[in-house]
């Protein structure tokens, strides 16, 4: 339990220090668009987080590998909760 709020809540907190340090950069690095901050800190805040580091440096083929990662914990995390609520919802006999 533990684990899943740290996994949950730490690349939103380094997103947030983050912008609150450089608002600049990290609104320049996702194209000019605070919308897409806002959506990736919501949604997706592992890419988010990956993609703000590697995007000044241009993407590489590792620096893709890492998004690809970050993607796929992403849906993982929107997987378990669908999961989790399917099974507790299954199990449920109503009259």
């Amino acid at each position: 339990m533990v684990m899943a709020i740290f996994g949950a809540l730490l690349p939103r907190f380094v997103i947030l220090v983050g912008w609150a340090n450089d608002s600049q950069a990290w609104v320049s690095a996702l194209n000019g668009s605070p919308a897409l901050l806002l959506g990736g800190f919501l949604f997706f805040p592992w890419t988010t987080l990956i993609y703000g580091f590697v995007a000044p440096n241009g993407l590489t083929l590792l620096n893709i590998v890492f998004l690809i990662a970050a993607f796929a914990i992403d849906l993982g995390t929107w997987g378990i909760g669908y999961f989790s609520s399917k099974e507790q919802v299954s199990s449920y006999r109503g009259t």
